[in-house]
C-alpha cells in the first residue's frame, strides 16, 4: 500500500471568500466536470473568479484529484512475483561466476 495523502474534508471549510464557496463544493465539481485547471473551476461554481487568492488551493484541489485518478488506474507491482523470488539480485550474481 503506497502512501497517499488524504483528501477527506474533516471540517468544510469556506475556500473562496469572495463567493462563499466550501472546500466540499469546489471538490464536487472538480471530480463531477474532470476540472484541469482553476478556470473550468470557476466557470463551474465560481470559486477564484474574483480576487484569485484560493487559485493556489483549488489548483492544489485538482492536482489531488489527477493523481488519485491516476493512481486508481496504476496495477500494484505484483508482490507474489518478488516473494517467490528466493534469490536477491546479488546472489543470483555472485552464484553464477
Amino acid at each position: 500500500m503506497t502512501n497517499v495523502p488524504s483528501t477527506e474534508i474533516e471540517e468544510d471549510e469556506i475556500i473562496c471568500t469572495c463567493f462563499q464557496i466550501t472546500e466540499s463544493t469546489i471538490r464536487s465539481h472538480i471530480a463531477q466536470n474532470d476540472a484541469i485547471e482553476v478556470k473550468d473551476v470557476t466557470l463551474a461554481c465560481e470559486a477564484g473568479g474574483n480576487c484569485g487568492s484560493c487559485h493556489i488551493l483549488i489548483q492544489l484541489f485538482i492536482d489531488q484529484n489527477n493523481y488519485k485518478k491516476k493512481m486508481a488506474h496504476t496495477p500494484e507491482p505484483e508482490e507474489a512475483h518478488l516473494k517467490n523470488n528466493e534469490k536477491s539480485f546479488w546472489k543470483k550474481l555472485l552464484s553464477k561466476s
